[in-house]
Formats: C-alpha cells, sequence, structure tokens
C-alpha cells in the first residue's frame, strides 16, 4: 500500500505502461488445433468478416497473434538439428512458456506489447521485424499447443479448436513447408512422420477436450465462423454501448484489485451478459454434438 502510484500502474519487459484509468482488456480467444489444420485461415476470416483485416493495426479492434512468435532461441547444436529437419518444433518444451504467459497477462491488463516475428527458414526470431499489438477489444491467439499449458489456457475467455482430418492437414503442410518455408519434400514427411504427427497425437489432440467449441473443417465450416463472428460482433455492440465498460477482470484468473484497476463490482452488465449468452451457447452446442457446426459437414468444400 506504500506509493499508490505504483499501483496504478502497470509494466512489462516488452511493453509500454499505461495508467489505471486507460485499460482496455480484450476477450481473450485461444484458437487451437493440429498442424495446417486451418488455424490462422480461421482467424483471417474472422478478421476479415469483421473488416479489421485491411484496417490500420493501430486502430484494429480485433487483432490475431501466432503461437510461432513464442518458439524460444535455439543453442547451436538445435540450430544443426533443425537445418537438417531433426528438432522437434511441435513439442512444448521447444516454446517459451513463461513470455508467452508474461505477454498475454500484459495484453489482458491493457499494455501495447511487441512481439517478434517468426522466420521459418532460418528456425529464428525474427526482431527485425516486430509486431506492435496495440490494446484491442478482442485478441486472437492461434497455435497448435495454445490450451497445453494450464496458466495459459486459464487465461482464455473462450476456447475454439479447428478439428481437419491428417489427411487434409498433410496435404497442406506439404506444399506449404516446400514453397514458403524453403524445405524438400524428403525432409517434410520425415519431419512429419517422426515428430509432427506423434506429438499431436500426444500433447495437441488431447487438449480439445478443452475447447468450448469445435470446429470441424476448419476455414471451409462458413456456419461456425459466421456464428462465431456474430457473437464477437454482439460483444463489441455491448462494449461501445453508454455507461458499458470492457474490463474483463471477472473472467480472468488475474489479482487486478491489487493493481487498483478494477474490481467485479464496476464489471458492466452489458458486456457480463453477452459473454453469459456466449458461453452458454458453447455449452449447448457442444451438449448436443455441435449440430450447428455440424449441419453442412455434407456440402462440396470449395
Amino acid at each position: 500500500m506504500g506509493d499508490s502510484n505504483k499501483g496504478d500502474t502497470l509494466r512489462l519487459p516488452n511493453g509500454d505502461a499505461l495508467t489505471g484509468d486507460e485499460v482496455k482488456s480484450p476477450f481473450l480467444i485461444g484458437v487451437a488445433g493440429g498442424t495446417a489444420s486451418g488455424k490462422s485461415t480461421v482467424c483471417k476470416k474472422i478478421m476479415e468478416q469483421l473488416g479489421q483485416a485491411e484496417m490500420d493495426h493501430t486502430q484494429r479492434q480485433v487483432v490475431a497473434i501466432s503461437q510461432d512468435s513464442f518458439y524460444r532461441e535455439l543453442t547451436a547444436v538445435e540450430k544443426a538439428k533443425a537445418q537438417k529437419g531433426l528438432f522437434n518444433f511441435d513439442h512444448p518444451d521447444a516454446f517459451n512458456e513463461e513470455l508467452m504467459y508474461d505477454t498475454l497477462q500484459g495484453i489482458l491488463k491493457g499494455h501495447k506489447v511487441k512481439i517478434p516475428g517468426y522466420d521459418y527458414r532460418t528456425n529464428s526470431l525474427d526482431f527485425e521485424n516486430m509486431l506492435v499489438i496495440y490494446p484491442a477489444d478482442v485478441v486472437l491467439f492461434e497455435g497448435i499447443l495454445v490450451f497445453y499449458f494450464p496458466k495459459i489456457r486459464d487465461l482464455f475467455h473462450m476456447k475454439l479448436f479447428v478439428d481437419t482430418d491428417s489427411d487434409t492437414r498433410l496435404a497442406r503442410r506439404v506444399p506449404r513447408d516446400i514453397n514458403e518455408r524453403g524445405r524438400d519434400l524428403d525432409a517434410v514427411l520425415t519431419q512429419y512422420m517422426t515428430f509432427v504427427k506423434p506429438a499431436f497425437e500426444e500433447f495437441c489432440s488431447p487438449t480439445k477436450k478443452f475447447a468450448d467449441v469445435i470446429i470441424p473443417r476448419g476455414a471451409d465450416n462458413t456456419v461456425a465462423i459466421d456464428l462465431i463472428v456474430q457473437h464477437i460482433r454482439d460483444f463489441l455492440n455491448n462494449r461501445s454501448r453508454p455507461g458499458s465498460t470492457g474490463n474483463m477482470a471477472l473472467y480472468m484468473n488475474l489479482d487486478l484489485n491489487a493493481s487498483g484497476i478494477m474490481g467485479p463490482d464496476n464489471f458492466g452488465n452489458g458486456t457480463y451478459n453477452a459473454i453469459r449468452r456466449f458461453s452458454t451457447l458453447c455449452k449447448e452446442l457442444n451438449m448436443q454434438g455441435n449440430f450447428f457446426f455440424d449441419t453442412n459437414k455434407n456440402l462440396p468444400h470449395h
């Protein structure tokens, strides 16, 4: 209780400080799924439908972040293995869990944070091209293991799992890794069978049980995406209403009261009701075996 100014200011090593009355706490959505399942495409389509994709990044209400930006730095020996396709990038140990957690905490507390890009050709973080994440209303965090780490998983207000069959995922990964990441066919297939497939079965697939909503066929499932987009719109509309607050403290494992920011008593009814309706919908859909999300499963894929 010593210095009140310290309690009103939030700081993160890779972010900027904001005072308590400036805090903009977002609705954090986790998007998990196997390699090449369509996670980033689902995020892109959500942003496109919300009119956010072409918007200046400083003005976006909805932003997307990739878990790939949180691969840990490799040692010289590990880099040599990676160049030969002998390093397991699909294992939880390949990620910097603490940095991931601290960064998401900072975003949830209203920080502007800087996140490095990732260079798939050199298997290294790209600090020359930093992605700046400004305080937003909705943040999509996508990756193969975003639900694997318990303390990170508990930060999400909604969890989506993009469920695409393994043959489709492999068919997408092969040309992507060859054309975009400079790999040869033998290396791609060897890495897939040695690391990617076993890691998916051991670490990624079991996290499906944590999802609020499972999206079969990924971005091809327009019914699922339309429904998610509509509820994000409802959330944004509720947040913009006079007298409504966007603070999400009530739904996070964060002791924001200790920082003098917001408490449950200050939480706006509009935002609370929007999240409650969404949570109820997600539970009903899952109890019904994702009835709505499966309605177009027999339609031809485009």
